[in-house]
Order: C-alpha cells, then structure tokens, then sequence
C-alpha cells in the first residue's frame, strides 16, 4: 500500500512540475528585444496549459501546443525601456529590466571568442566597460548531435566583471552603436575557437552540399562513445610517441630537472612562446624545458611554499631543485598550482624547472604576470623576468589524433548548439569572424561561407538581415619571395562572399601580430564593423568603405589598377606602396614597383617582367609591407586580377 501511495504522489508531482511554464534561458530579465520587428517569445509548459502575456502595454493570450511549447508574437515597438514582463499561466513568471532596441549576434571562432581582457589595453578598457543599455549574452559551448532549441547561458549587465570575459570585438562594436545611436544593444555571443565553418551550418543548410550534405544527415546516430574510446587511446598512444622523443627525457628519467642551465638560452617569460621573438620557437610545436634560479632566506623557510604559474598550454611537469612537485595533462585554461614541499626549500639558490609539452597551437605560459609568483612564508615573489630555455623536441608533422569529439569531427555541430538555439529570437543582424580554421580549403569556402549565410537567414525566417565579417588578419613569417598563399585563397572567398546581398566585409590585413594568430587590437576591428554598420544598416552620413579593386589595363610593360572607394584618393601609408606582385603569361610572380599615378590608379612593373598580364596585392599569408589606403584611412583590399588554380583548388 505504501508502494502504490508513494508512485501516486510521484505521479502528482511529476504533474505538477510539468505544469509550470518555462523559458528558454535566451528570454529573461535584463534581455534586449529587437526593436521594429515583430517581437517572438517562446517557451514550454502543460499540453493544453493557457497562457496570458503582459509586456509593455500589450497583452496576448496563447496556449501550449501537442509537443508542450508555446510560441507568441508581440507587435513591433520602438526603441526604449526598462520595461517588466509577467507571465502567467499555471505559475507566474515576472521578467524585469528588458530593454527594446538592437540585437548583434557575435558568431565565429577564438578572434570573436577573443576576450576583452585579454584585448590591447584591456585594464583600462575593463575598468570603464560600465553601459547599463548594452546587455550581454553568450551561449555556453556544447557539442550537440541535433538541433537544440534552448541553450545555457543568462542576461546580464554590461559591467567590468562581466564584459572582461565577453567577446572583445562585440563589445567594441557594440559600444560604439549604443553610444552613436543612443539606443540599447543586446549581444549575444556564439562563438567557438578552432571552428570550421561546415561546423556551423544546419544539416538542412548542407542538403546536396558535395563533401558534407551526407554526412551532415547521420550527424544525429553518430555513437559518440564508441567514437570517443577509440579516440583516447589513439591519442593516448600518440602522445606515448611524442614524449619519447624529448631529448631531456631519458628511459623514464626527466634528466633535464637537474641539468645546469647556463648554457641555456634566455627569454622572458611569462608569454606564450612563440609570441617572444626567438627564432627557433617561431611557429614551434613540441617540448621546451624552461628553468629560473630564485633566491630564499631563512623566513622563506618556515612552511610549505606555494608555486603559481597561471595557463600553461599544453602539458606540463614542474620540479623543484630537481624533484617533481606536480603535472598537469593536457587541459585548456587551467591555472598551475603547485606546493612545494617545506623539506625541498633551502637558503640561497633554488632552481624552478618546467617542462611543457605543446602539441599544437600556441605553446608555453599563457597568464600574465599577475598570475607567476612564488609565495613562501612572509612574501610573495614574482617570477616574471629572465628565464632560461632549452628545446627538447620540436614536432616537424602535427599528425595528433582527436582524443575525444570536438566541433570538427561532423559538420552541424555548432550550428546545432550555438545557433539554432537563437533562431526564434529577432535580431538586428550577424558579426562574423572566421576562416583560420579552414585556411587550407579556400576555394571550397568560396561555397561553404554564402551557404552559410543563407542557410541562417532561412532560418531565423529573416532572408535579408545583415551579415558583417571580418576578413583575415596577416598571420605567419613574411615570404622572401612571391608563393601562393592559403591564408590569401581565404580572404578572397571572403571578398567574393560581399556579393551576397546584404553583406559587408571589414578587412584586418593591417592590424594582425605575425606571431600570433590572435592580434589584440580587437578596438580597430570593432570600430571597422561598427562604421561599416552605420554606413550599410544604420544609413549614417559616415566613412567606413575600404579602398577595393575595381579592373585593370595592360599598358606597355606596366599594369594600370583601377580603384574604387578611394574617397579623396588613394595614398601610402610609408612612402611607396608595397606588397604588390607581378607575372607575365608563364605565371612566374615577381615583387613589382608600384607607384599611385592619380586619385585611383595605381601603376605596377618590374623590369624582370617584359610582358605583363596579371597583378596581386597583399597576396601572402602575413603582407606586412601592404600599405595602400584611402583617403579615410581604411586599407585596400587584397586582390588578383588573374584567375589561376591556386594552391587551395579541388581541396576538399
């Protein structure tokens, strides 16, 4: 009898909970409503359940369908608020602080995910990062095998604590459109690092796509953990492999713990290694062992010391004179904390060593300085300064297997989290950046990026919001001579995909770290983006085009390139302009002289080329030296005015 007493008051329970309604986590109090378009609320609750809506004036009744959701549509309001929202069906739900104005969706990989504080100048930047009309929103990362339409994730307040962890380049952007246009911006951030643009495109948006319309259509019974066990052990095995090749690893033995390092070269740290100007960690996968001599007296003595070393990317094991005092696997964003055992402490010289495995990507000390110090007893010392290094293995193929299932292993799998989680909500319009990831597959992006487009236009049931992107800033060592480039066949999908209605593209050739693929002067991008969206979206009287190619005339044993949106005309930022390539019809390139010759023709030669036919500019991975802009200051474009297979062509 109790049995039978105890199911019936689950039963009523479960009956009870299911009546309530419910919000997805993207309708809530401090949200941003999209301003002059119909505004679409959502939720779920009791089959049959009736609900009634007040929001600003308005009421509106609906009812929870057969698949217990509910789906309304307020008339379109102007700009304004806050305003208070109260919900009432079997419960009461009251939503506070919402705001009606402009809604940016932030979408792409690491340089949209790219955080304020990690941005050029991000102290002062964070400390002033106080705007009550913005409000922010990122969704939370999750791999997902089918379409998703709720997401983790909570409104909150344009404060320092929050923006510092908020896309740099949205908020950029979108303080600028809230202080020009003095009306409320909502930003959510859907953003991934290490992407490929097949990722976030629905399975419906890849119907009949060649390379990923059928896998995309079994995405759904893909056995994750199948998948996921055979992949850790390969990848266990690889990383086995990897390590027994460290010269300071010897039988199982870290001989390097207690070499002398005065032979070592040196560096500062802490940074990233391939962010520090030394030659041979340049663009360098693999191990490096690091090494710093500290000194202690008697008080440091007295208790176990504590050693912080923040971020380390990708593994580490750290040593203390010598002994092992902690390790960390391969693990994104975790910080080092390590105690050091009181006995292993002495007067005098004491010696950190660090050895770091990196499999790929950025590699060594990730933090600041705030986060490398040594605390003892009664002081703490910072341990930023003169370190010592010595390379142990450098990694000449990245052949690593996945160890688990990542946004790339299928396509739709961002989509499926990231996005289609939004699709009900009005927007104002997209910011994009992303291309790295697919750098290898330029023409195939040709495609794949206005597939995009359109699959999310379709989507959101809004064919005609605006799509902003940002085309690739220069990255890797300057070429000696003209090659093809993967990184330029990138940016020129990208240009060619302004041809989609509605589309702008903002280029970051000129504000790119050639060591790093993550550049952190993200307040030019943002401006970009913002100026070309009062130009476009907003129809401001501002300047915001860049100088772009227009066509071409053979004169002589010259080039003449014809220039459009020169403004006032076209200049050089230092002196003769740069980075432009020439060939005749054998397709052999050569570095050309160039000269602007009238408000928007420039001349190209060279007196290796007798018979031309054909020009690049900027077209290299990094383009340091490309130097031509407008009169605004907004930089040409890259361009070709040849159509030659590149290297990227039939690559799939």
């Amino acid at each position: 009898m109790y049995k039978i007493k105890f199911l019936i008051f689950l039963f009523f329970l479960s009956t009870a909970s299911q009546a309530e309604i419910k919000l997805p986590n993207l309708v809530g109090s401090n949200m941003v409503l999209q301003r002059d378009k119909p505004i679409k609320l959502w939720g779920y609750g009791k089959i049959g359940e009736k609900i009634q809506i007040a929001f600003a004036g308005k009421n509106v009744k609906t009812v929870v369908n057969a698949n217990g959701k509910w789906q309304v549509v307020l008339p379109k309001m102007q700009a304004g608020g806050p305003f208070e929202m109260v919900l009432q069906g079997e419960n009461k739900i009251t939503l506070s602080n919402i705001l009606i104005g402009d809604v940016w969706l932030c979408s792409g990989q690491s340089n949209m995910e790219f955080n304020l504080q990690d941005a050029l100048n991000s102290d002062n930047e964070v400390r002033q990062a106080n705007y009550p009309q913005i409000r922010l929103y990122s969704i939370d990362k999750q791999i997902s095998l089918t379409q998703k339409d709720d997401s983790k994730g909570n409104w909150n307040l344009c404060t320092p604590e929050n923006a510092k962890y908020f896309p740099a380049i949205g908020y950029f952007f979108g303080r600028r459109i809230n202080l020009d246009l003095k009306v409320p911006v909502g930003l959510i951030n859907a953003s991934w690092g290490g992407t490929v643009i097949e990722s976030w495109i629905s399975s419906e948006g890849l119907s009949g796509e060649e390379t990923f319309g059928e896998k995309a259509k079994e995405v759904s019974k893909f056995d994750t953990a199948a998948y996921n066990q055979k992949q850790r052990l390969l990848n266990k095995q690889w990383v086995e492999d990897f390590n027994k090749q460290d010269d300071g690893l010897k039988n199982g033995e870290y001989v390097w713990a207690n070499e002398n390092a005065s032979n070592w070269n040196s560096i500062n740290l802490p940074s990233g290694w391939e962010f520090t100007g030394k030659p041979d960690l340049w663009e360098m996968d693999g191990i490096v062992w690091f090494k710093k001599e500290i000194e202690l007296n008697e008080n440091d003595l007295k208790n176990d010391a504590l050693l912080n070393l923040g971020v380390i990317l990708n593994a580490d094991e750290t040593f203390f004179n010598g002994e092992l005092i902690g390790k960390t696997g391969d693990s994104w964003g975790k910080i080092r904390n390590y105690t050091i055992p009181q006995k292993l402490l002495k007067i005098g010289k004491n010696v950190i060593t660090v050895r770091i495995e990196n499999y790929g990507g950025d590699g060594g000390f990730m933090s600041k300085a705030d986060l490398f110090y040594l605390n003892t007893n009664e002081r703490k010392t910072t341990l930023a300064g003169a370190w010592k290094y010595k390379i142990g293995y450098k990694l000449s193929n990245y052949n690593r297997p996945e160890k688990q299932i990542s946004p790339n292993t299928l396509p739709t799998l961002m989509y499926n989290n990231m996005i289609s989680p939004v699709v009900n909500f009005s927007i104002k319009g997209v910011l994009w950046y992303q291309g790295e990831s697919n750098w290898d597959r330029g023409y195939q992006y040709r495609a794949l990026f206005p597939r995009m487009i359109s699959d999310w236009r379709t989507k959101f049931k809004d064919k005609n919001f605006p799509f902003l992107f940002v085309q690739l800033a220069n990255y890797h060592k300057k070429n000696d001579s003209p090659a093809d480039s993967y990184w330029a066949e990138v940016r020129e999908a990208q240009d060619l995909t302004q041809k989609v209605n509605n589309t702008g593209m903002v280029t970051a050739i000129d504000v790119g770290d050639p060591a790093n693929i993550h550049p952190k002067n993200k307040q030019e991008v943002g401006r970009r983006l913002a100026l070309l969206a009062e130009k476009q979206v907003y129809h401001l009287p501002v300047d915001s085009l860049s100088a772009a190619y227009e066509s071409f005339t053979v004169k002589d044993k010259s080039i003449i390139i014809q220039i459009k949106t020169v403004y006032d005309g076209l200049k050089s930022k230092s002196g003769t302009p740069g980075n432009f390539q020439i060939a005749g019809a054998d397709k052999i390139w050569y570095w050309a002289t160039a000269k602007i010759t009238a408000k928007n023709t420039i001349e190209v030669s060279s007196e290796k080329v007798e018979k031309p036919v054909a020009v690049r500019y900027a077209w290299e991975d990094n383009p340091a030296d490309a130097n031509v802009i407008n009169s605004k200051g907004f930089p040409l474009f890259p361009f070709r005015t040849d159509d030659w297979n590149g290297v990227t062509y039939g690559k799939k």
